[in-house]
């Protein structure tokens, strides 16, 4: 295939990468999406030789369309992460809270999820955790509850009562395991949500929001605060900062040195928890 072919295919594997995921790779990351681009094409028989052909074949059956999917959404996550923030967030706002329903939105193979339970577990609040990701591949492995024994490495001295390390795999115990769900959701998709309507308390999407923009970051966002109860909150990554023009949304609640952003409510909202 020519330079400028192949240059026009990964243009048009950016735009229906967007459609399907309201995932935007920005020029930035063009050479990330070439180099996805290239395994995708030596895991699949492409039986297609132009870039509109190609663009086709993977989105022509939901196996095909499944393949590229997984492929784009690469799992980055692991246990702990932003610690000082879920304490702040346990601690302080949620301070008092015997149950709690709990989301873990883009939890990739499900690092974040468990690591909820666990906090939870450790201060005797009870409820449930809901891990979502579009990537059905990712989730298979989080339903497992099986990691790598050096992830134990990020697992605090009083939290590794919750978790087994048999030789070189790390197992989350039952207790935990039974505590945590999984499903597949599309963070852009209300029909994916309609399950979650007005159920949680908190939902955590962080470091996932960065890969979206523009008109697909607003129906994500609207997607997620669907599934708050009134005054629920979302948190986001303390390095990311949710922009004023989503204030009718969420509203900043600032605790401690983090911004949680509270579910706001709107005079002509349909949805029944407000």
């Amino acid at each position: 295939m020519k330079a400028e072919q192949r240059q026009e295919l990964v243009e048009l594997l950016r735009k229906a990468i967007y459609e399907l995921t309201g995932n935007y790779y920005p020029d930035e990351r063009m050479k990330i999406l070439e180099y996805k681009l290239e395994r995708l094409l030596k895991s699949m028989n492409v039986n297609a030789d132009t870039p509109e052909g190609i663009i086709s074949f993977f989105l022509k059956t939901p196996e095909n369309r499944k393949l590229l999917i997984d492929l784009m959404t690469v799992p980055e996550t692991r246990f702990f992460r932003e610690k000082e923030q879920l304490d702040v967030l346990f601690d302080n706002l949620l301070k008092g809270r015997y149950s709690l329903e709990i989301a873990s939105v883009g939890c990739s193979t499900g690092q974040e999820p468990y690591t909820l339970a666990m906090m939870m577990a450790k201060r005797g609040i009870g409820g449930k955790v809901v891990g979502m990701d579009i990537n059905e591949e990712v989730l298979k492995k989080a339903r497992s509850g099986v990691y790598k024994a050096s992830e134990l490495k990020d697992i605090p001295e009083d939290y590794r009562r919750f978790v087994e390390v048999k030789g070189s795999l790390l197992e989350i115990k039952p207790d935990i395991k039974s505590r945590v769900e999984f499903h597949q959701i599309n963070l852009i998709d209300p029909a994916t949500f309609r399950p979650f309507l007005c159920r949680f308390d908190v939902v955590f999407c962080r470091n996932v929001l960065i890969y979206f923009s523009g008109d697909s970051k607003r129906r994500a966002l609207t997607n997620l605060r669907s599934a708050l109860k009134r005054d629920g909150y979302l948190v986001i990554s303390s390095t990311e900062i949710l922009n004023r023009e989503y204030y009718d949304l969420f509203e900043p609640v600032k605790e401690g040195r983090f911004f949680f952003y509270k579910k706001r409510e709107t005079g002509d909202d349909k949805s029944p928890c407000g």
